[in-house]
C-alpha cells in the first residue's frame, strides 16, 4: 500500500506544534502516551506511520480530543498540498 499523500508530514507538524505549545519534551510525551521516545522522534520526522491507537494515545496525552487532533492533521495536509501545488513564477 502506498503512503497517503502528505499524511506523515502533517502528523509530524501537528504533533511537534502541539507538543511545543505545551512546553512538553519528547520524553514526557512518551511517558504520558506510553510510546517509545524513539517512535515519537520518528513520527515528528515524518518517517513513521501512526496507527489509530497511537493517534488516540497522543491526542489524550496532549489534552486534545482525537477528532480535533485528526481535524488539525487534515487541515495541515490541505496546507501542505496547496504549498506543493503552487507553480513557480515564470521568468
Amino acid at each position: 500500500m502506498e503512503k497517503y499523500p502528505y499524511l506523515n508530514e502533517a502528523i509530524a507538524s501537528v504533533l511537534r506544534k502541539k507538543r511545543e505549545e505545551l512546553g512538553m519534551s519528547k520524553r514526557k510525551l512518551s511517558e504520558l502516551a506510553m510510546i517509545e521516545r524513539a517512535y515519537i522522534t520518528g513520527l515528528e520526522a515524518g518517517k513513521w506511520n501512526a496507527t489509530m491507537n497511537v493517534i488516540f494515545y497522543l491526542s489524550e496525552s496532549l489534552g486534545i480530543h482525537p477528532v480535533d487532533f485528526v481535524a488539525l492533521i487534515c487541515t495541515e495536509m490541505a496546507i501542505l498540498k496547496a504549498e506543493d501545488t503552487k507553480s513557480p513564477p515564470l521568468r
